[in-house]
């Protein structure tokens, strides 16, 4: 059993972080993530070109009681929508993708706590109220299928140890709680949730991807760390394809990247309209005049429109899902989600390519930085190959075979 009849909350964690600020509505939320962003895009080129983590907009994203809004109202929180929460990812990716990647994990892994006993759920949403956050270190940088682990993990008394190297720990540098996944002797998955400051943890900031370089996406190491029973949730309730943390995850991937295509179609007008000069071909005497320019501003333009409307649909769709609470509400809200996925990534993609197109060999020089949209699109959109989502909606909607219910769609 992931918890005994003897196992107790963990000690009172000793911080000197400020108390996060309890946030009463949706509106304010937005409100105070606008507010915040608007702050964050003024450091995110130097941030990026100098890879300096983004330790102070993250604590201010805690002190402001936005890693928070999630909370279930039971245990004291706004319980905050999907449509609320892909918009705060929008808001923060458009103003630095890597701060919007950051907190992607917590709000994943945040419903796991509900799956655990009263008394789990009691503490641990207490202490995502008090500003702590989660972090990630389940995957592993190795050729074997995902979902296999090479970590040692071994039951002891009052709890579990593991040993193990963990790769792509976004948010990890930065949390309270770093979980990982493991398996019990029925090869039913558990959400281990380690404590940042227990010994034998070690975190390396050895990402060196080409965009989203400021994710800290790199390596947790356990040496022989103890997890104590109470903080053991069983995951195989909560991680198939029809619950809570699936559809979020889709769902909010998909809002990273729309606010990377919103930033960059901002930019792309902006140095049209301040910094181009016509080309020698060109009837007008602006730049922005050419007709091949227009129209080509005009198909970026239209796929992040079409990307935004279709990531609110999904947004709404996995609401009614939660409400409903039926399998069929959930298929088609994770259905919507992959259709979203799909657009934001393309748009992101798109326009983050065709910036260079429509402007020219000046854009590239690293004073405007605007390469950091292709990098951050291209790495960001790999996270999970929008071919299998291709697939899974074509299975279904030629064959009717729904997904599997590890599918990422």
């Amino acid at each position: 059993m992931p918890l005994t009849e003897s196992s107790a909350p963990p000690a009172a964690r000793t911080t000197t972080q400020t108390p996060a600020r309890r946030l009463e509505t949706e509106a304010e939320v937005l409100q105070t993530v606008e507010r915040l962003a608007a702050g964050f895009r003024n450091g995110a080129i130097e941030r990026d070109r100098d890879r300096r983590l983004p330790h102070g907009e993250i604590a201010a994203l805690k002190r402001a009681g936005v890693f928070a809004i999630t909370v279930p109202r039971q245990h004291g929180g706004l319980g905050a929508s999907a449509a609320t929460v892909a918009e705060v990812f929008r808001i923060l990716s458009k103003a630095d993708p890597s701060i919007g990647q950051i907190p992607q994990n917590h709000f994943c892994f945040l419903p796991v706590f509900s799956f655990g006993t009263p008394e789990q759920a009691a503490f641990f949403h207490g202490r995502v109220l008090a500003g702590d956050s989660i972090g990630n270190a389940h995957n592993e940088s190795t050729r074997h299928r995902a979902g296999t682990y090479e970590h040692q993990l071994a039951r002891v008394d009052g709890g579990w140890t593991v040993s193990g190297r963990k790769f792509y720990s976004t948010g990890a540098a930065f949390a309270e709680w770093i979980p990982f996944i493991g398996y019990d002797d029925q090869q039913r998955q558990l959400m281990f949730f380690v404590d940042a400051k227990a010994k034998g943890v070690s975190i390396v900031n050895d990402w060196s991807g080409m965009g989203q370089r400021t994710t800290a996406s790199g390596s947790t190491l356990f040496d022989n760390v103890f997890i104590p029973d109470f903080n053991v949730f069983p995951y195989h309730l909560a991680g198939d394809s029809k619950r809570p943390t699936r559809l979020l995850a889709a769902l909010i991937h998909a809002a990273i990247d729309l606010g990377i295509a919103e930033e960059a179609q901002d930019d792309l007008r902006r140095y049209i309209l301040d910094q181009t000069r016509p080309w020698i071909d060109n009837p007008h005497p602006r730049h922005a005049q050419e007709p091949f320019i227009v129209q080509a501003y005009g198909e970026t333009g239209h796929g992040v429109r079409t990307a935004a409307r279709l990531l609110k649909a999904a947004a709404a769709d996995i609401d009614h899902a939660w409400a409903d609470g039926g399998k069929e509400a959930a298929l088609q809200a994770g259905l919507a989600t992959a259709d979203a996925r799909i657009a934001c990534a393309n748009a992101a993609l798109k326009v983050s390519d065709q910036l260079f197109a429509l402007t020219g060999a000046r854009a590239t020089l690293a004073q405007y930085d605007l390469d950091r949209h292709w990098r951050n699109a291209r790495t960001h959109t790999l996270h999970d190959p929008l071919r299998w989502k291709l697939f899974h909606l074509g299975n279904y909607y030629l064959n009717g075979i729904e997904p599997g219910p590890r599918s990422l769609i």
